[in-house]
């Protein structure tokens, strides 16, 4: 029995798993509890290859890169089991994928990812590692998500499908979406005796007033409103986030109720299209320079905007903010020589050093000149308002004749 694998499925923990996928995954756990030897798989399921592009070569782990072979390949991630943390003897945990996957990822010869998926999904708790781990290698190599032939990609492992470039499936009958969040627990009412006479107690510290309190009340109580409120909405709420981050085309959908969809369905949604795994395969050889399944001729601006809006909203939005930092180094000398600077604007040019300084030059020679008239201006009306104050020579004339002729009366 593995422990960490046990606890996992039966300790109450949160899962994002379909209605089929948990209770096969409680049968065989049923089972071996109760003494029945399951036989090893030759493979354990979420296991990583690594394929060659000449179509000879499979290694079935990383640490078969561990040598100086000069080929060109495809790494091959498997997401054929239950989305567990730890793994088991059947099957690799998700932490270990996602340092598998790391590590591909760090040698040269592997080109690009294809996340092979047929899971109906497993633990909340690992979606985000393998999802981080899967947007962290995009940043230098293209992951395409491709659902099994006849698969499913349910709950957490399309969570995890939703961090890829891409996603497409083999079959257009191949189940996705369930994008929800549920836990299944067992256990007896507190303080009961079973038919066999034996009393089921449970007791706790008299500080400790909210120990597994949603749990007993779910339990002794049919009051599920905790566990729901305190534990699963919040994870869901998460893990929803998680989705449509990765998955922008999904808002506004209804994708949130947790309703499954047949692949041929979810084209534009949920997946990107229908291709074999060899056309897939075919296209992640490319690598980087197919990541966005862009044609090797110039697609037009039309196409990009239809094809690829959020890429095309980004371009547009850069060169937006970019015009505008050109247009306003050019405008801040305006006052300048507002000429030049409309000459510049049209140039196209962002301004030039040599430029700028021959602005700052010429402005500070227009505020000296623009003193020394405001300094002039200043003595000419101050002159003036003097002149105005004092009788002029001919003013002086004309009273002093007006003396004559009207002399006092004394």
């Amino acid at each position: 029995m593995n422990y960490a694998l046990a606890r996992e499925i039966y300790g109450a923990a949160p899962w994002l798993a379909d209605q089929h996928t948990l209770p096969a995954l409680f049968g065989i756990l049923d089972s071996m509890r109760s003494g029945v030897v399951l036989e090893a798989p030759s493979a354990k399921y979420n296991a990583c290859e690594v394929v060659s592009l000449q179509g000879t070569k499979i290694i079935r782990a990383p640490w078969q890169l561990d040598n100086k072979e000069e080929f060109e390949a495809v790494g091959l991630i498997n997401l054929n089991g239950p989305i567990t943390l730890a793994g088991g003897s059947s099957s690799f945990g998700i932490r270990q994928q996602a340092k598998r996957m790391q590590m591909m990822a760090a040698d040269e010869r592997i080109k690009s990812f294809i996340i092979l998926a047929d899971s109906g999904g497993g633990s909340s708790a690992a979606v985000e590692i393998m999802s981080d781990t899967i947007l962290e290698v995009r940043k230098t190599k293209r992951v395409v998500g491709l659902i099994d032939e006849g698969g499913v990609a349910a709950s957490a492992c399309y969570g995890i499908l939703s961090a890829c470039d891409e996603i497409f499936a083999q079959s257009e009958m191949s189940i996705v979406g369930s994008v929800g969040t549920m836990v299944s627990f067992s256990g007896r009412p507190a303080n009961t005796t079973d038919e066999n006479g034996i009393r089921h107690v449970r007791i706790f510290a008299t500080k400790s007033t909210l120990k597994n309190k949603a749990f007993e009340e779910a339990i002794n109580n049919d009051n599920y409103e905790l566990l729901t409120n305190n534990l699963l909405d919040p994870i869901n709420e998460r893990f929803l986030s998680l989705v449509v981050a990765n998955r922008p085309m999904l808002e506004g959908t209804d994708f949130d109720n947790a309703h499954t969809v047949f692949a041929k369905d979810a084209v534009g949604t949920f997946i990107d299209g229908i291709k074999t795994f060899s056309e897939v395969l075919q296209s992640a050889a490319e690598g980087n320079k197919d990541k966005f399944n862009l044609k090797s001729e110039t697609m037009t601006l039309e196409q990009m905007k239809s094809e690829h809006p959020d890429v095309y909203a980004g371009i547009f939005n850069a060169g937006v903010d970019a015009e505008r930092d050109r247009a306003g180094a050019w405008m801040a000398h305006n006052e300048t020589d507002p000429e030049a600077v409309k000459e510049g604007i049209e140039s196209g040019e962002s301004i030039s050093a040599t430029k700028r300084e021959e602005f700052l030059v010429k402005g500070a020679s227009l505020a000296h000149v623009k003193n020394l008239s405001d300094d002039s201006a200043k003595g000419l009306k101050e002159k003036e308002a003097k002149e105005d104050d004092e009788p002029s020579e001919v003013d002086a004339f004309y009273e002093d004749v007006k003396a004559k002729m009207n002399p006092v009366k004394s």
